[in-house]
């Protein structure tokens, strides 16, 4: 196979699988949004494993590593975006290939079931439900570490299914920075017993509605390429980059909850909406790792939407809406939307103590790697380590180890992403504004972030996967990953609220 009829077998794959791709993504928006008749689950079902059954056969034939192993020969004659697309296309491939079907196909249908039995599991708080699928689960996780091959940790393996490059060593040396110097911050903020006002009450649930586009607009999501919608559970989906939807959930009785779930999946629109129409054809226009679009979202939502000028901004639309904060000034708001209190749920924790809820589950699952903890062991060293990190321990497995659906899905090595895209989007901001010399609180003040997010657009978003994170992170802002920038962001922050403040609410 020549070179050229390489390129064009590749990129005509890559062509058929962005169709295939939109079809799918309607398909799910169309039965998470929409609210289809309950019936039409199974054909629904049956049309997605087709398009997705398809997709995956036309990308992993044979004459699909013919290509990709022809294009690897003519390295040296290959531009960037070739070079990076064939990387991209060969990484996938072989990663698929390294699985024996078989195992696969029952692993698939093993996380099928246990996925059922975990809803019930964590509805009856009964672990023994679960434990012989996650001793399946575990088991086969184990395997796939062989199966990919490592050269240091067997976890790696795993790490490097969502976060490419990330290693146990970057990992261990990451969450021994917030061991040191977070755990105490955290514990000196509790024994102060300083708490925030409380948002209590019952809030319009249309009123709140009124809130979205201003929310939307400020944060820079192009409503005019993408929409707004309501689920259960908030979301970002992309058609393609003119087509990205978030979604966002009100409650009645919290109403922080929709305004920081519209900021931070504005922050994931934004990622899609600014990628380079350039890379579309050879399937770079993406993220580079789950981390770097978590790096976004978090980035937006807390490192902006958290900030005290944004509470300047916000406070006056609340008062707008609502009669409760009459009366609010902007430091009460401040101090309210960055609270800082242990708590036994990940995705109602705060800023603070985010990380540590996902150094609880990087440990447990290296030590399950390593073959030093057996899933037996779990809830026990669950609620121990809650208890050593955060200082409290769980009353029940429903706000324990059965609260996340992830292990009963398969899903290992995905949790660690969301804390390292935090720090890395820590370590942007830092370059946003001591490199490129950005005021980023006179931007927010003025309600535009076009320095914030032509900077990301240029420097991150536009680069879809072209680099590797950890090339990318450095292009961008001069170094490879430095997890104190997330560390001292965090002190400064919270010291300065919690520890430092005169402000008597």
């Amino acid at each position: 196979m020549t070179k050229q009829a390489a390129l064009d077998l590749l990129l005509g794959k890559i062509k058929d699988s962005k169709s295939f791709h939109l079809a799918l993504a309607l398909i799910h928006w169309d039965a998470m949004v929409s609210g289809v008749p309950q019936k039409s689950y199974a054909a629904r079902g049956e049309a997605e494993g087709w398009l997705s059954m398809e997709t995956f056969k036309r990308m992993m034939a044979p004459e699909t590593l013919q290509a990709i192993e022809t294009l690897e020969a003519h390295d040296s004659e290959l531009t960037e975006t070739e070079r990076a697309m064939t990387r991209v296309a060969g990484r996938s491939y072989r990663k698929a290939k390294a699985v024996p079907p078989e195992e696969f196909g029952a692993f698939r249908a093993l996380v099928s079931e246990s996925n059922q039995v975990w809803e019930k599991a964590r509805e009856k708080r009964d672990y023994e439900m679960m434990l012989p699928y996650y001793e399946k689960i575990f088991e086969y996780q184990r395997k796939l570490c062989d199966w990919y091959g490592y050269e240091k940790h067997p976890y790696d393996a795993l790490l490097d299914d969502y976060e490419i490059g990330a290693n146990v060593e970057t990992l261990d040396r990451f969450f021994s920075a917030l061991r040191s110097e977070i755990v105490p911050l955290l514990k000196e903020i509790t024994d102060a017993g300083e708490q925030p006002k409380e948002i209590t009450g019952n809030f319009d649930i249309e009123k709140q509605r009124e809130l979205m586009p201003w929310l939307a607009d400020f944060t820079g999501f192009d409503r005019t390429r993408g929409k707004v919608d309501e689920v259960e559970h908030p979301f970002c989906l992309t058609v393609n980059r003119h087509d990205v939807r978030i979604t966002t959930k009100y409650h009645e009785d919290n109403l922080l909850s929709a305004i920081y779930s519209i900021i931070h999946e504005s922050g994931h629109g934004i990622y899609e909406q600014n990628m380079s129409e350039e890379l579309e054809p050879y399937a770079l226009a993406d993220c580079a790792s789950m981390g770097m679009h978590e790096s976004q979202s978090r980035l937006y939502e807390n490192m902006i939407g958290r900030s005290r000028p944004y509470a300047e901004r916000l406070l006056p639309k609340l008062q707008e809406k609502f009669e409760f904060f009459k009366n609010w000034d902007t430091d009460a708001l401040y101090r309210t939307v960055n609270i800082a209190k242990p708590s036994l749920i990940r995705i109602e924790a705060d800023e603070l103590t985010y990380s540590l809820h996902i150094m609880v589950r990087y440990e447990l699952e290296k030590g399950l790697m390593e073959g030093k903890i057996k899933a037996a062991e779990l809830p026990t060293l669950w609620a121990d380590k809650y208890e050593e990190l955060l200082g409290i321990r769980p009353q029940n497995l429903a706000e324990g180890v059965l609260q996340d659906v992830h292990w009963g899905a398969g899903l290992f090595g995905y949790f660690p992403s969301y804390a390292i895209g935090t720090a890395y989007g820590a370590q942007m901001m830092h370059t946003i504004k001591e490199t490129a010399g950005i005021d980023v609180d006179a931007a927010i003040r003025k309600e535009d972030l076009s320095p914030v997010t032509n900077w990301l657009e240029e420097n991150i978003h536009r680069q879809g996967s072209l680099y590797l994170p950890e090339d990318l992170l450095k292009r961008a802002t001069g170094e490879t990953f430095n997890p104190q920038y997330y560390v001292n962001y965090l002190k400064e922050k919270f010291t300065g609220i919690y520890l430092k403040s005169t402000v008597n609410n």
